[in-house]
């Protein structure tokens, strides 16, 4: 019985080591920034998982694409894309296309982010990642300076949490508030894992873009 008793005193304070050792939500979101301003695309994904959240937000967009056709000729680019993947959704042929285009815009992001065109603060180093094949889809996307405000975090519920915070563009001088969905990683710090309101922030970029 004391047998028992000391070896689970022994597995509550390792668990409570391992929870005083994790990082705090509110850290991770400030080395989201801290990556965004330090041109560091590498600490940028070690917080947030871009794959994962283009991915999903790729799909948003051709499902709201295909509900919303823009008005006039629209982008003859975009479409094609969109298009393919709307048609040939299920088929073999969508994979490929869809991982392009979620690739070609995880470039874009990553080179935004080393190149300092998303800190205000250009790079000085001799070679920066590639920007993608289809850079030209995203030429009129806004460069500037990117700034997280207004974090407010909710308590953690396991390994998952959800935050609140709002994306300021210089560019633009918009705000874009997001939602974000967290989740503890193995190492004690805490990753960004979705934007649960990508679908609302397509349609607002989107009717944006159509009024320039």
């Amino acid at each position: 019985m004391v047998r028992c008793r000391c070896y689970i005193v022994m597995i509550l304070v390792f668990w409570a080591g391992g929870a005083l050792a994790a990082e705090p939500l509110v850290m991770s979101l400030a080395n989201v920034q801290r990556a965004i301003d330090g041109n560091d695309h590498v600490l940028l994904e070690k917080y947030v998982d871009l794959r994962g959240i283009i991915t999903r937000g790729v799909d948003r967009f051709v499902a709201d694409y295909a509900a919303n056709p823009p008005g006039g000729e629209g982008d003859p680019l975009m479409e094609m894309l969109s298009g393919g993947l709307s048609r040939e959704s299920g088929s073999a042929a969508a994979g490929p296309m869809k991982m392009m285009l979620v690739e070609e815009t995880r470039k874009f992001v990553i080179r935004g982010v080393a190149s300092g065109d998303f800190s205000g603060r250009p790079s000085k180093a001799a070679v920066l990642p590639d920007g993608g094949l289809l850079a030209v889809l995203f030429a009129d996307a806004s460069t500037a300076r990117k700034e997280l405000r207004g974090v407010r975090v909710n308590p953690a519920k396991g390994d998952t949490a959800t935050a609140q915070a709002t994306v300021y563009d210089h560019g633009s001088e918009r705000s874009y508030p997001v939602q974000l969905d967290l989740r503890l990683q193995p190492e004690g710090y805490w990753k960004v894992t979705d934007v649960k309101n990508m679908a609302d922030l397509i349609r607002r970029v989107r009717k944006e873009a159509e009024e320039r």
